[in-house]
């Protein structure tokens, strides 16, 4: 990779990384479901702008609801429950483990000696957090983050489902047509089990913070972000792309420590360091498989 795409992939993923931050920030202020939706929702305002991609509708309602609806509609209300953001960084990785089990699962990739023990090594950290009594994580919090993982998981295969049948998945018009669903299903769930009033009730204070969120959500981290990823994918095999996702976690960690007073203990440290093991187990594993030496054969 060139300087300025490694930069800009460092850029990217310290983006992601104190996204989590701003997702505690802005849920001060803004409903967990709502503060979602209105973060796929002033993306979805570039489709009257933009051509709807050629990907099936139906495919595409499909990608939305777990790429967007599950995975953030879980994020935000694990962050709401309780789930410290550091925390919720390093598990929000666990959609590589989650995405290897639905591949093999769907017929799609047979898992190799180095995907077990990345899963292995993932539960282990897992259930090493969840067992921690010095500095119980709500079992709801927990649970909601893996669920979050997982809707990335099936958007990650639904992507590359995309790229195979040739649909381009990088461009302004994507992103903001894929925003839709997520947008309008989560603002229908915040309708029926959040407070509207509390949107109604800001003060300018508090809408001035929510406003900032919100843009640093759709335009930072959703727009930019999603364009950035996805085109360093597609210029590069994913095995040289992929190690940057490393520096996401290290940024939640470092931002939830500084900014927000969390605290780590040590059995919860063991656990982090399982889970991004894990990862770093299944991208060495992706570097110097088939899969690399395909990857390296493409066209960039």
């Amino acid at each position: 990779m060139n300087y300025r795409h490694i930069l800009l992939a460092l850029l990217c993923a310290f983006l992601w990384g104190a996204n989590f931050a701003v997702i505690k920030w802005g849920l001060q202020d803004i409903p967990a479901l709502a503060f979602a939706s209105l973060r796929f929702g002033t993306v979805a305002l570039l489709a009257f702008f933009c051509v709807r991609p050629t990907v099936p509708v139906a495919a595409l309602m499909r990608y939305g609801i777990g790429w967007g609806t599950l995975q953030f509609g879980g994020l935000f209300l694990a962050i709401h429950a309780g789930m410290p953001t550091g925390l919720a960084s390093v598990l929000a990785q666990s959609q590589a483990i989650f995405t290897l089990l639905f591949a093999a699962l769907a017929g799609h990739d047979a898992l190799r000696p180095f995907h077990y023990l990345a899963i292995l090594t993932a539960f282990t950290g897992i259930t090493a957090i969840a067992v921690d009594q010095s500095a119980p994580i709500p079992p709801l919090a927990l649970l909601l983050s893996l669920s979050g993982a997982a809707g990335w998981a099936y958007g990650n295969l639904a992507i590359r489902r995309f790229s195979l049948a040739g649909h381009r998945v990088d461009t302004i018009g994507f992103v903001a047509w894929a925003s839709i669903i997520p947008a309008l299903t989560l603002a229908l769930l915040s309708a029926v089990f959040e407070d509207p009033e509390r949107l109604a009730q800001l003060e300018p204070a508090g809408a001035l913070r929510a406003t900032v969120a919100v843009l640093y959500q759709a335009g930072a981290a959703l727009l930019f972000g999603t364009l950035v990823w996805n085109s360093l994918l597609r210029h590069y095999p994913a095995p040289s792309v992929a190690p940057f996702s490393l520096v996401v976690p290290v940024v939640g960690l470092s931002l939830g420590v500084l900014l927000l007073n969390e605290t780590i203990s040590v059995l919860q440290g063991i656990g982090y360091s399982l889970l991004l093991a894990a990862l770093a187990i299944n991208l060495l594993g992706l570097r110097s498989g088939p899969h690399a030496q395909e990857s390296g054969e493409r066209k960039r």
